[in-house]
């Protein structure tokens, strides 16, 4: 029996998606600047002791990131 992989399973579903109408885009594409937000606004905050790693996703869902 052949061993799933993640990437395998994604690709399966991108592949799909394309089958059936569905555009697909490289997220980096969409959002390319994302990463360099969270990480400005959550290293500070997480090398202070400002915030704990376990309540960073309620931090950015407080502010709409």
């Amino acid at each position: 029996m052949a061993h799933l992989t993640e990437s395998i399973i994604e690709q399966a579903a991108l592949d799909w998606l394309k089958a059936i109408g569905w555009e697909t885009v490289f997220g980096p594409d969409i959002a390319p600047d994302m990463l360099a937000v969270l990480r400005d606004t959550l290293l500070p905050k997480l090398i202070s002791g400002e915030l704990r790693v376990r309540d960073a996703e309620r931090f950015l869902k407080e502010r709409g990131l």
